[in-house]
């Protein structure tokens, strides 16, 4: 395959030597926009400035496959036009959430496609993110998109609880989700712990998974025809999760296969996004 990097000069470049280990990846062609290259076969659109949403519909305009890596938030008015434009373009678009993308979640993924209990526990020391007045919310909002994508099914009801240090400085929330398929999510992150801990916890029937998120460390428990419990270990090295997933993209595309995080996921999730951050 033939593939377009398109954007930052120094993040292109890093995202190069991401596809240079694939075989799949025959040439990489560098350009600082979409009209700058020759025909491709896909796209990956590096781009976080305000101009973003333009530079991916003009790819996918020209029929171009394209991963976007970029602010994970995109305005819901955008994410319609992205969605629309590549349906009717009939290309795929992938969008970068990290967390959804990465090996450890598709192996536990593989593991349980449905499943009826999603519990994240968070704790992050708040000098780690004193720095970014955005990181309290992206830090619950991006365990709010994988369990949205994971369980996949309506919402019956959301409820969610937010504590503060001063009005400008939430601290704390816990954020209850129930199901239309009877699934239900819990998050519960708090930014004032001297301990970091970010733990998943997945459950399904007659099997479940624990996820150490920082170490990448799982156990998969599972009860096998005679009932016994019985335990599956794995870990993943998270300094791989970009090239494992341009290598996934690019196989979804050969296969012509649905993309792992859609631009309609992304749509889904602004829409509950939106109705959570009315409830606060």
């Amino acid at each position: 395959m033939i593939i377009g990097i398109v954007g930052d000069a120094e993040r292109a470049v890093a995202w190069e030597s991401h596809l240079r280990p694939h075989n799949i990846v025959r040439q990489t062609v560098l350009a600082p926009h979409v009209h700058d290259l020759d025909r491709v076969d896909a796209c990956f659109i590096v781009d976080t400035t305000s101009t973003r949403t333009e530079h991916l519909l003009d790819a996918l305009k020209e029929g171009i496959p394209c991963f976007f890596i970029s602010d994970f938030f995109i305005p819901p008015k955008e994410l319609e036009r992205i969605h629309r434009t590549s349906k009717e373009a009939g290309v795929e678009v992938q969008i970068a959430h990290w967390p959804t993308l990465s090996p450890s979640t598709q192996w536990m993924k593989d593991k349980i496609s449905k499943p009826q209990f999603i519990q994240i526990q968070r704790k992050i020391n708040r000098a780690k993110i004193a720095h970014s007045e955005h990181a309290f919310i992206n830090a619950w909002t991006d365990e709010l998109a994988l369990c949205l994508k994971w369980i996949d099914s309506g919402i019956h009801l959301i409820e969610v609880k937010q504590s503060y240090l001063s009005p400008e400085q939430p601290q704390a929330i816990h954020l209850l989700i129930r199901f239309d398929s009877g699934a239900s999510a819990s998050i519960q992150l708090q930014i004032s712990s001297a301990l970091e801990q970010h733990t998943r916890y997945i459950s399904a029937k007659q099997s479940f998974i624990e996820c150490s998120v920082s170490e990448q460390e799982l156990k998969y428990g599972f009860l096998d025809t005679q009932g016994r419990l019985l335990f599956e270990s794995k870990k993943f090295d998270s300094t791989k999760t970009a090239e494992k997933a341009a290598l996934h993209f690019l196989k979804n595309i050969q296969l012509k296969k649905e993309v792992v995080y859609s631009a309609y996921d992304a749509l889904r999730f602004a829409s509950n996004f939106e109705k959570i951050q009315s409830k606060l």
